[in-house]
C-alpha cells in the first residue's frame, strides 16, 4: 500500500484519483493520457467501461447552428470520485444504503451538497451518458428528489415517500442485511446486459426478503421499489424489475376487527361464568 501511494504521489499518476480497482485492471495512466493527451498512449490502451471516446458529432452542450457553442472536453472524474467518496457511492446499492442512515435530514444535507459541487464541476465539460460516476450521480439525485425532497414536485411517489420515512427506524436496523444484499463487485460495469440485469433483480429480492422479515410486507414493498427506481438510474443498462415478488410470510399481520372479536370472546365468556360460581361459593361459606 505504501508503495502505491509513493507512485500516486509521483509523476503523472498524480493527475488522477481512481477507485482501487482502477489500478489493479488499467494501470496507473491517468484517463485523460489514453485519448494523447500529454506523455498519453494515444488510444492505445482500452479506456474502462463508460471511459471511451465519443464522436466529435456528438451532443456539444448548447446550440443548433453549425457552429455550436458548448463543452468540448471530457470531463476530469476526479471532482465526481472524490465528491461521491464522501457518501461512500462506489455502487448503485450504495444510494439504497442511505436509506439506513439514522440521521436522515443530516444525510440529506450532505447529499445536496455533494450534488451541488458535482454540478458545479461538470458544468462546463462534458459527462457522457454512459460514464459510470455521472450513472452514480443520477441514482443519487434520484434519491434526494424521492426522500429529502418528498416525493418530486409532482408527488407521484409522496405516499411511498412517507411510508419509508415512517418506516426509518426499522429500516436502519437494515444496514448489515442490506450489505449482505450486495452484488459482487463492479457487477454493474459489466457489458453483458443479461448478467447485470439478473444481479439488479436478485439484489431487490434480497432487499424484499430481509426487509419484509423485520419491518413487514408494505415496508418491503416500498423500499424494493425505490430501489429499483434509483439503482436503475444508476445502471448503463437498461434492466425491468421483475414483476414476480418472493414469498414472505408477512411477520406482523394486521389484525382485523372479526379476528380480534374471535380471539376474545372465550375470554369474556369464561369470566362471565366463573365470577358468579365464586360468589356463590362465598355465601355458601359464610
Amino acid at each position: 500500500m505504501s508503495v502505491l501511494l509513493l507512485l500516486l504521489l509521483h509523476g503523472q499518476g498524480a493527475q488522477s484519483i481512481w477507485f482501487p480497482w482502477y489500478f489493479h485492471r488499467y494501470g496507473l495512466e491517468p484517463h485523460s493520457a489514453r485519448h494523447g493527451g500529454r506523455g498519453g498512449s494515444g488510444g492505445k490502451t482500452p479506456c474502462p467501461p463508460g471511459y471511451e471516446l465519443r464522436s466529435s458529432k456528438g451532443p456539444s452542450g448548447g446550440g443548433t447552428g453549425g457552429k455550436a457553442k458548448g463543452p468540448s472536453s471530457l470531463c476530469d472524474d476526479n471532482p465526481l470520485v472524490m465528491q461521491l467518496a464522501r457518501l461512500y457511492l462506489v455502487s448503485p446499492e450504495r444510494i439504497v444504503l442511505l436509506l439506513a442512515q439514522p440521521l436522515m435530514l443530516e444525510t440529506c444535507a450532505e447529499i445536496n451538497d455533494v450534488l451541488e459541487h458535482i454540478e458545479s464541476a461538470t458544468s462546463s465539460c462534458v459527462l457522457t451518458d454512459d460514464n459510470i460516476y455521472g450513472k452514480l450521480r443520477d441514482g443519487l439525485s434520484y434519491y434526494k428528489t424521492e426522500v429529502c425532497d418528498g416525493g418530486g414536485e409532482d408527488g407521484s411517489n409522496r405516499k411511498r415517500c412517507t411510508d419509508l420515512n415512517e418506516a426509518h427506524n426499522c429500516i436502519k436496523e437494515l444496514r448489515t442485511d442490506m450489505i449482505e444484499c450486495e452484488a459482487p463487485a463492479d457487477w454493474y460495469e459489466w457489458h453483458n446486459a443479461t448478467k447485470v440485469c439478473q444481479n439488479f433483480n436478485d439484489v431487490l429480492d434480497c432487499y424484499y426478503t430481509r426487509t419484509a422479515m423485520l419491518c413487514g410486507l408494505d415496508a418491503a414493498k416500498q423500499l424494493r421499489s425505490f430501489a429499483g427506481d434509483s439503482m436503475g438510474r444508476a445502471l448503463v443498462h437498461k434492466c425491468v424489475v421483475n414483476k414476480r415478488l418472493p414469498r414472505v410470510s408477512d411477520p406482523m399481520p394486521n389484525l382485523s376487527a372479526a379476528s380480534w372479536l374471535k380471539s376474545s370472546l372465550v375470554p369474556i365468556v369464561v369470566v362471565v361464568v366463573v365470577v358468579p360460581l365464586q360468589l356463590a361459593v362465598y355465601l355458601l361459606l359464610v
